[in-house]
């Protein structure tokens, strides 16, 4: 394998949008909702910051009056990472294409659920692309085991991909629920894990 193909898994957490629509109201009210609840199923270290790095304690923070979301997420020595941003309507004032760097840090799973509704809820409206494309399958198999919500991708997934049953069961208790405790620690060693099983799948 090259340098190249290595150095594109190592760095999963980077993801690309770009709105090609404005998202219809009755679209963006289901998505809104579907999010909310979304929220409040992840464990709260799980759950993103406010713009400044702020704790976010209520769902609708998520939120503001412009039709839009927008929260932070932190790195591993707790600093504000760039802050995630989409909206719901295309815009000239605003630049259609957006990167967001969550570099593996314990919101990365919110970002990647965030962008699985999105693609399913509001399909056509932003086009989604992720450095590590087997990382979706993981956002996918939480929310059809937290919210019965079966999706799909933003990216083609290899059909010969596959979390392993048990490991899969594990990470997904780990990652579900308001009351579970996950620290930094065990964070890294879920997030090692989905690294090295794509690693593995592309070698």
């Amino acid at each position: 394998m090259t340098q190249t193909s290595i150095d594109s898994l190592v760095i999963p957490g980077v993801y690309q949008l770009v709105q090609g629509a404005s998202i219809k109201a009755e679209q963006w009210s289901r998505f809104t909702e579907v999010l909310k609840e979304a929220f409040w199923l992840l464990p709260a270290q799980l759950r993103p910051y406010k713009p400044l790095g702020f704790e976010m304690n209520r769902a609708s923070e998520l939120f503001d009056d412009e039709g839009s979301v927008t929260f932070n997420h932190k790195d591993s020595a707790g600093y504000c990472c760039n802050p995630f941003y989409l909206r719901q309507t295309l815009s000239d004032d605003f630049q259609p294409y957006r990167k967001v760097e969550s570099q593996r840090c314990r919101q990365d799973l919110f970002v990647r659920i965030v962008l699985v509704l999105l693609h399913n809820i509001c399909p056509g409206c932003y086009h989604i692309t992720s450095s590590c494309p087997q990382s979706w399958r993981f956002a996918q198999r939480w929310l059809a085991w937290n919210m019965d919500m079966f999706t799909k991708a933003p990216e083609d997934i290899p059909a010969s991909f596959v979390i392993p049953g048990a490991v899969e069961h594990l990470l997904l208790v780990k990652t579900s629920g308001p009351g579970k405790q996950v620290t930094t620690e065990e964070w890294e060693a879920i997030s090692g894990i989905e690294l090295w099983l794509a690693q593995q799948h592309n070698d």
